[in-house]
């Protein structure tokens, strides 16, 4: 090889190298996304890390004349790992979707992944709601889960999760 055959190769060499190192610097401290430091007043920092189903908690309620309905959703949960921590009747008359999904600033990231495994379900997000469970209430329509790869598909359809009106992302 000739010294300017090694020469170019030494340069493309560095600036191959240069080009991973600034690369990577760019990615590991990229600020543009909003962090819990950086909320406007007033707002509440909520996690949008999605979690496993193992360490999502769930409190499953019946608003329809179908008995046993809340008990049957609630295996199905459990059969995919949610942690049903309580079954039972909803004193609500009327749903605004066959499924109402109801959570706080702390299960944020939980609902949404509860989301999924309901079709037509409504989101109801309180600043109040201070529980460390998502409440789900079935109602009429209401016939089944999906199926955890079903679940997945419409994960990918409705993407990450989004920080909810008076809130904002935390920096994970």
């Amino acid at each position: 090889m000739r010294i300017t055959q090694v020469r170019a190769i030494i340069v493309v060499g560095v600036l191959a190298v240069v080009a991973i190192a600034t690369s990577w610097f760019a990615i590991a401290n990229d600020t543009q996304t909003a962090q819990g430091d950086d909320c406007p007043p007033g707002s509440v920092p909520v996690s949008l890390k999605l979690a496993e189903e193992e360490d999502v908690a769930v409190r499953v309620l019946n608003a329809t004349d179908n008995a046993g309905l809340a008990d049957q959703a609630s295996a199905q949960l459990t059969d995919y790992g949610f942690e049903v921590i309580e079954t039972g009747n909803s004193d609500k008359e009327e749903l605004e979707a066959q499924v109402e999904i109801h959570f706080g600033p702390d299960t944020v990231a939980d609902a949404h992944l509860l989301r999924s495994y309901f079709a037509d379900s409504a989101r109801f997000f309180s600043l109040e709601y201070e529980e460390d469970y998502v409440e789900v209430i079935l109602g009429p329509g209401f016939q089944q889960l999906n199926t955890k790869s079903d679940a997945r598909n419409a994960l990918s359809v409705i993407g990450w999760p989004e920080a909810p009106e008076g809130t904002c992302p935390m920096k994970e």
